[in-house]
């Protein structure tokens, strides 16, 4: 996988925000050794094109969805119903990795582009999935 939170961590044209320290020790002509490329505002040796030095292990196990239920049949009797039963359910329960991205499962950030078949497994530091929890009761009568 692509990970280009290394490349906006690191040195991205964001120049107002804070960079990881570990840009402390990016290439220079005194520290040609370096593994972080080069800082630079506007980017003229393209840093961004494909290299080694952007994949990273992104191997993960997800929970993407849980649901616990009880069926409630003597209630449901006392209740002239068929059927009832509680359940709770949550999505996107817990995400086990060492992937330092904020997603594993990266997705594609520009669908309408030409190039969009380049940006598959490209992390360009999309949001990911929130949590979601829900209650509910089904009655059947």
């Amino acid at each position: 996988m692509w990970d280009l939170t290394r490349y906006y961590g690191d040195f991205y044209n964001l120049s107002a925000y804070n960079k990881l320290d570990r840009t402390l020790n990016a290439w220079s002509e005194d520290n040609t050794s370096a593994s972080v490329p080069r800082l630079s505002l506007d980017d003229p040796n393209n840093n961004i094109r494909p290299s080694s030095y952007y994949i990273s292990d992104a191997s993960y196990v997800r929970l993407k969805n849980l649901t616990v239920g009880y069926s409630l049949n003597n209630l449901a009797r006392k209740l002239n119903s068929t059927r009832m039963r509680i359940y709770v359910q949550v999505q996107n329960l817990f995400t086990i990795t060492g992937y330092k991205g904020l997603d594993p499962e990266v997705g594609l950030q520009n669908y309408s582009s030409e190039h969009r078949n380049l940006d598959i497994g490209v992390d360009r530091g999309l949001y990911p999935p929130s949590r979601t929890y829900t209650i509910g009761l089904n009655l059947n009568f």
